[in-house]
This record gives C-alpha cells, structure tokens and sequence, in this order.
C-alpha cells in the first residue's frame, strides 16, 4: 500500500527535508524565543494545536525517510523522531520562565504524530491531498 506513491522517487531529499527542518525551526522560535504564543482563550486548545502541529510534523518526517526502510521501521523511527524532538522542546520549556512544561502537551504530540503517521501510510484519499502535485516546476 505504501508504494503506491513514492516520494523518494518523485522529490529530491532536499525538498523532502526542507519542510520537516522548516515546521521544527519554527516550534523552536514559537517556543523559546518569545512568550505564549497567541491563540484562542479555549480551555484545551493548546492541546488541539500541539496534536496538528506534531501530526504534521510525523507525516513530513515520514515521507522524508527513504523508502527502503521496511514499513514498520519507517513510522516507528519517524514516530520515534517526533516523539524525541517533542520531549526535547518540553523539556527546554521547562527552563523558560515565559513558558510551562506540561507532560500532556507531549502526549498530544505523539498521538497527533501517531495518528498522521498511520493515516499518511494508509488512506490514499489523505496521501492524495497531500501529494498532489500543482505542476510540473515543482516536481523535482
């Protein structure tokens, strides 16, 4: 099922990585050179962002591993990436006094990623959207 769709076939690893890289360099300046980041004064909601900002984060990662890693060891490291990168970015909120650690942000985080992971490798609809292609300059 996973080989229907070959990003590493399609895509440069550059252009694979690059929006993996980009989503983290962006957590890292959210979260540790400035305050709370804004948002909606919605009890919970901070949960709600941290599961589609790592879901994101889990599928790019997945898509940038190469394909010869077997199925199950491609979303266990791409979940294992995730899950390493979310426990780093809370533990360095930790020593920021404008943020706060909160365990359950980390378990956001990983079902967010674990369920983008199995969600990219198994409905095509969801690969589909993901991978269209706008034209042919992008490819490549």
């Amino acid at each position: 099922m996973e080989n229907a769709f070959r990003p590493d076939q399609n895509y440069s690893q550059l252009r694979l990585w690059a929006p993996a890289v980009a989503v983290m360099v962006t957590l890292v300046i959210s979260s540790h050179f400035s305050g709370k980041p804004a948002g909606p004064n919605i009890m919970g909601f901070d949960k709600v962002a941290h599961f589609f900002v790592f879901g994101l984060l889990g599928t790019l990662l997945f898509r940038s591993l190469r394909m010869e890693f077997r199925a199950a060891q491609r979303w266990l490291l791409a979940f294992a990436g995730v899950m390493a990168y979310a426990a780093a970015d809370e533990t360095l909120q930790f020593f920021n006094p404008n943020r706060s650690f909160d365990p359950w942000d980390w378990v956001a985080d990983g079902a967010g990623a674990l369920l983008a992971i199995f969600l990219y490798r198994n409905w095509k609809v969801y690969r589909g959207i993901l991978e269209y292609k706008f034209g042919r300059r992008l490819a490549k």
